[in-house]
């Protein structure tokens, strides 16, 4: 009775001094009290540190040091099932961290691992941001258990579709959970929102909960090179100039023009228009034979001159295509984690 009166005298006095005091300086106030063997006030310090909520709420790092003194300060004043409280609390928040060996005894660290193998805990731990390239990188998150569990790890659209198991097998301590960014049947996953489920199995009424994680998934375009410019001095022309054909096509639409637009040559009667069409018809189709006579001709011999230059250039230009083809295959993948949640159902 008398420690009850003496915790709830020291919370009084804390609760006036508090506007002032951060849960930083609540913990270490509650340390320097633990290391100075003043318990009862070590535990009000402590506590009070704890129950700050946001934005004045401890970091996780620093909650899980309030409870290892907690936990060690209940231990020393013979309250062993508050010791096994805090150590139980400490586990859910954090399974891989250890009470520090060179600050606490033997009979506090004992307690804490007791209670560790005795708490059924899994965590994930996800990082927020990973860009990775398919195929050559991975995307990795860690598995995180108190004792040997089996878990499912499954990749699912957040529509519930398969996309690929990750694994599915015990974890003993920790397990890194890594994924190449292929769906099961090795291609790319489109873009969207996937969700990462990790669940134990079997699954247990008293057991740790299923979690997951929101993953949303965006691919980077590959950087592709540019076509390759020819090298080199500039190659011959292949085949003949095509200003003769258009010169001779050129000259008898003129001269059949200039034939029917001069009726001064036939009479200024008219009467022999008829004549003077023929005799357009007649120069408009030497023109034209001209024209067919004079077509562009291949020049056998730039064509053999010009033949080694383009076949270099061809294959420069099937050796971007292939790099380019490879760059693609070889997409990236940018992807964003949400927070770790329970799960409220299994993946279908």
């Amino acid at each position: 009775m008398s420690r009850v009166l003496t915790v709830l005298a020291i919370l009084v006095a804390a609760a006036s001094r508090v506007p002032a005091q951060s849960a930083d300086d609540l913990l270490q106030q509650g340390v320097r009290a633990y290391q100075r063997l003043e318990y009862d006030a070590a535990v009000a310090l402590l506590r009070e540190s704890l129950l700050r909520r946001e934005p004045a709420a401890l970091a996780d790092s620093q909650r899980a040091r309030a409870l290892s003194y907690l936990a060690a300060t209940e231990l020393f004043q013979q309250q062993r099932d508050s010791a096994s409280a805090a150590f139980r609390t400490l586990v859910r928040l954090d399974p891989r961290y250890r009470p520090d060996e060179l600050i606490f005894p033997p009979q506090v660290t004992n307690l804490y691992e007791e209670v560790r193998r005795s708490t059924k805990v899994l965590s994930v731990q996800v990082p927020p941001v990973t860009e990775l390239h398919a195929r050559l990188e991975w995307f990795t998150a860690r598995v995180v258990t108190t004792s040997v569990q089996s878990v499912t790890a499954t990749l699912a659209r957040d529509d519930g579709t398969p996309v690929r198991t990750l694994y599915d097998g015990p974890v003993a301590d920790s397990l890194s959970l890594k994924w190449d960014g292929l769906t099961a049947g090795g291609t790319l996953p489109a873009e969207g929102r996937y969700v990462l489920h990790v669940a134990p199995r079997p699954a247990l009424q008293d057991g740790p909960r299923p979690l997951q994680v929101t993953l949303d998934i965006t691919q980077v375009a590959p950087d592709t090179l540019p076509w390759p410019a020819p090298s080199g001095p500039a190659l011959l022309p292949e085949r003949t100039s095509a200003g003769p054909a258009l010169g001779s096509l050129a000259a008898g639409a003129l001269a059949g023009g200039a034939v029917v637009a001069l009726p001064s040559l036939f009479g200024r009667s008219g009467e022999a228009t008829g004549a003077r069409f023929a005799v357009a018809a007649a120069v408009s189709v030497a023109g034209l034979v001209g024209f067919f006579a004079h077509q562009p001709r291949p020049i056998d011999a730039n064509i053999r001159a010009n033949a080694p230059a383009r076949a270099d250039w061809q294959r420069r230009v099937e050796g971007v295509q292939a790099e380019n083809a490879k760059r693609r295959g070889q997409a990236r993948l940018l992807i964003r984690a949400g927070p770790v949640t329970v799960a409220e159902r299994a993946p279908s």
